[in-house]
C-alpha cells in the first residue's frame, strides 16, 4: 500500500495511511454505535460493544501517527544526489524512524558499505546523533559485528563521504543488511 521501509517518501505515506485508518475506524465505530442506538432505542446492545471495541485498533493507529508526526520525508532531489553518489555499491536507505527501549530515533538517510555506516541528520539535536551512533554500534556489537558509524549534518558532506566509500566497493555483510531490514519501523 505504501513504500517499503527505508525508501524515500515512506514517512509521508505512512502518516497519510495512519490518518486515513484512524478516520475510517472512527467513522465505522460511530456508525455502529448510531445504528445500534437507533435500532434499539438504547445504548445497551451488541453494536455498542463492537463500536467500543473499535477504539482498540483506533488507539493503535493514533499511537503510530503520533510516532511519525514529528518527522518529515527526506527531499527527493537530495536523495537522488546521494543515490547518484552511491552508484551500485552499498545500501542506501531514506526516511528512517527506529526505536530503542528508551528512544525514538530518526535519520534522513543512511548509507552502508562494508562495515562503514554513514547517516544524515539534517534536523535534530546533537544528543540525537550520539544516541543513534551508540544504539547502532552497541546493537551490532551484541550481534558480533563491528561497525564504524558517523552522522553528517549536511548533504554535501555525506555525498563526499559516500563517494569515498563507494570507490572501495566493499560488500555489505549479510548480518548488517539484515539488521537494517529488522530494525526499521
Amino acid at each position: 500500500m505504501f513504500p517499503k521501509k527505508g525508501t524515500n517518501g515512506y514517512i509521508k505515506q505512512r502518516k497519510m495511511f495512519q490518518i486515513l485508518l484512524l478516520v475510517g475506524i472512527a467513522v465505522i465505530s460511530v456508525g455502529l454505535f448510531l445504528c445500534g442506538y437507533f435500532a434499539t432505542g438504547t445504548t445497551k446492545n451488541l453494536l455498542t460493544v463492537f463500536a467500543v471495541l473499535g477504539v482498540l485498533p483506533g488507539a493503535k493507529a493514533f499511537v503510530n501517527l503520533v510516532l511519525f508526526l514529528p518527522y518529515h520525508s527526506f527531499s527527493e532531489t537530495e536523495f537522488n544526489e546521494l543515490k547518484t553518489a552511491a552508484g551500485e555499491t552499498g545500501i542506501l536507505y531514506s526516511d528512517l524512524v527506529f526505536t530503542s527501549t528508551s528512544h525514538v530515533m530518526h535519520l534522513d538517510a543512511l548509507y552502508v558499505n562494508g562495515t562503514e555506516v554513514v547517516g544524515l541528520l539534517t534536523e535534530g539535536k546533537a544528543k540525537a546523533e550520539k544516541e543513534i551512533v551508540d544504539y547502532v554500534t552497541e546493537t551490532m556489537k551484541k550481534r558480533g559485528n563491528s561497525v564504524h558509524m558517523h552522522i553528517f549534518r549536511s548533504v554535501n558532506d555525506m555525498t563526499a563521504r559516500i563517494k569515498d566509500l563507494s570507490e572501495k566497493d566493499e560488500t555489505v555483510p549479510e548480518e548488517l543488511a539484515e539488521f537494517w531490514r529488522v530494525v526499521l519501523v
